[in-house]
């Protein structure tokens, strides 16, 4: 089984929930510089952290960003080179979702993309309350690789005991992805970064 993170990954929604959070900010009164990297720094990325960091109340910041995003008509794209990547492994093994996004918000991209039948699961942070819990319930199930673009997703996988593949297109940089076992730089690499490792092969890492 191979976990996704969502964000960053699979959907090149940086511009869009940029847009949501100036939005919500708006709303605590929050004022934010144009040229801030707001999810650049966070430790976990989530919007908890956010709130947190921005000084208001993390769960009442959260559920207003959330709302924001719902209420939100444009669904963003797909990050480039995503779609042949998904096909190829399609069928091969489970493929899940392990998101700090809304599940209601990551089905909607995934019917809006045509990719609901890619995976097997989509697990949100409206089911569980931190991706190592997550990864650890997944364990049974032959969950072997998280692929994610955060520190956090990278820590997560390590707790667990699983692969940490990070990923150098989403919203962090490679400086903050210390933890990955591999950091790929396009979605084509990603396949290779991917393949089961072949018991008794020349090479090892």
């Amino acid at each position: 089984m191979i976990c996704f993170d969502f964000d960053g990954v699979i959907s090149d929604s940086l511009l869009m929930w940029g847009g949501v959070l100036h939005k919500t900010a708006a709303r605590f009164s929050i004022d934010l510089p144009d040229d801030m990297r707001p999810f650049q720094r966070l430790r976990p990325l989530t919007f908890e952290t956010l709130g947190k960091a921005l000084g208001v109340d993390p769960v009442a910041f959260s559920n207003a960003m959330a709302a924001e995003a719902a209420s939100n008509a444009a669904v963003p794209p797909l990050v480039k080179g995503m779609r042949s990547v998904l096909d190829t492994l399609l069928g091969q093994e489970p493929l899940v979702i392990v998101s700090s996004s809304r599940r209601a918000v990551i089905e909607r991209f995934l019917v809006e993309h045509d990719l609901s039948h890619v995976f097997n699961d989509v697990i949100g942070s409206d089911v569980y309350p931190s991706k190592v819990e997550v990864l650890r319930a997944l364990l049974p199930a032959g969950a072997r690789i998280m692929v994610g673009d955060a520190a956090s997703d990278m820590e997560a996988a390590r707790a667990v005991g699983i692969r940490a593949v990070g990923v150098l297109w989403g919203w962090q940089d490679a400086d903050m992805l210390t933890d990955a076992h591999e950091l790929v730089k396009t979605p084509a690499a990603l396949l290779d970064a991917l393949a089961p490792v072949q018991v008794g092969s020349a090479h090892s890492h």
